[in-house]
């Protein structure tokens, strides 16, 4: 039996396992091919280059509203750095020009903001500790409306201010801020800002953190002649960006630090404790860049608060968003900020 004699019972047992036609073959083939091209079609037009002069790039939600693209990583707003020794003298200038313009770009009331071209990417909410600054507090929002605006972000400025006579609580106040805000929209992440301190460059991003992964902001300041502070020797106040269920985990800010200082130190052993990773900005050091606001300083120093740090592990759990308490004065939605007033007495109150 020659070679083709062996061969050909195999080549009959292969047809009748599948017995399809070349035709038919050639059929499905070609239906798989278009198939693919229409998949690759429609999975391409959603990311194409969007432009508003072309409104079918648009894709359509199902309502069928159109929808905006989401907004760049870097803006192409940016202007970069701004030297705010010319700046600030003109943001003190309480000229209409500059409420005109803040109101022009879309800001609602409240001090609510979100860009009318594209998508952000997050929604923020900006809180900020605040006693009798007033006019740090005006160059402040002045400053940093325009400057979150250029970024593209979806944002709300929240003013957490203090009233009576009792040392002054940051760690209580960016607690009470988180829980207000949070009662009021749903928000990705919470950038807790000082009032006295700016960002000088736009590429500076304010954006919302990984899971896990709190930002620190503020290591490239003025005051420490804008070289970078090891974390080992600088936590500190300043800026602070974390997601909403990382600062849940945390159990917040303690609330027992009155007066300046320790309560940012005593935030990043909680933060560690939970394993977290505190990161700072990747981009180049000249964009990090903070300008502090002079003031005079904090008389209301508490003499324990040392004794109070060191034993700060025992509270993890049970001091902070856990045990806040205080009485809600006011509460106004204003032009440029949301403005929050407490009274902080009940948190000293055994009732």
């Amino acid at each position: 039996m020659d070679e083709m004699t062996r061969k050909r019972p195999r080549l009959v047992f292969f047809h009748r396992l599948v017995p399809v036609s070349k035709t038919t073959a050639i059929l499905v083939i070609l239906f798989i091919l278009f198939s693919i091209f229409l998949i690759l079609l429609i999975h391409n037009l959603p990311i194409s280059k969007v432009s508003s002069s072309n409104p079918s790039r648009y894709h359509w939600k199902r309502d069928g509203r159109r929808a905006l693209p989401l907004c760049p990583l870097v803006s192409p707003l940016s202007v970069g750095w701004l030297d705010l020794s010319a700046e600030i003298p003109a943001l003190l200038d309480d000229s209409a020009a500059l409420r005109d313009t803040t109101t022009n770009a879309g800001l609602k009331e409240g001090g609510s903001y979100q860009p009318k071209d594209c998508q952000a990417r997050s929604q923020i909410a900006l809180i900020v500790p605040y006693r009798n600054r007033e006019e740090q507090l005006t160059v402040f929002l002045r400053y940093m409306h325009p400057f979150l605006q250029r970024q593209q972000r979806h944002y709300t400025i929240f003013i957490v201010e203090q009233t009576g006579d009792l040392p002054f609580n940051r760690g209580m106040l960016l607690n009470i801020g988180f829980l207000e805000a949070k009662r009021r929209e749903e928000f990705q992440c919470f950038i807790f800002h000082d009032v006295d301190i700016l960002p000088e460059d736009d590429r500076n991003l304010y954006s919302c953190p990984d899971y896990g992964r709190p930002f620190h902001m503020s290591f490239v300041i003025d005051i420490h002649d804008y070289k970078p502070v090891s974390l080992m020797f600088l936590f500190g106040g300043g800026v602070i960006a974390i997601s909403e269920l990382d600062f849940i985990r945390a159990n917040g800010y303690s609330n027992v630090f009155w007066g300046p200082g320790l309560e940012d130190d005593d935030f990043y052993r909680r933060i560690r404790r939970l394993n977290m990773t505190v990161v700072r900005p990747q981009s180049p050091v000249d964009h990090l860049r903070y300008r502090t606001l002079y003031h005079d300083a904090d008389a209301d120093v508490d003499p324990q608060r040392q004794t109070l740090f060191d034993e700060g592990y025992l509270r993890f759990e049970s001091d902070g968003l856990a045990n806040l308490r205080y009485r809600l004065v006011d509460l106004q939605m204003k032009r440029l900020y949301t403005h929050i007033v407490i009274d902080p007495t009940l948190a000293l109150s055994n009732d």
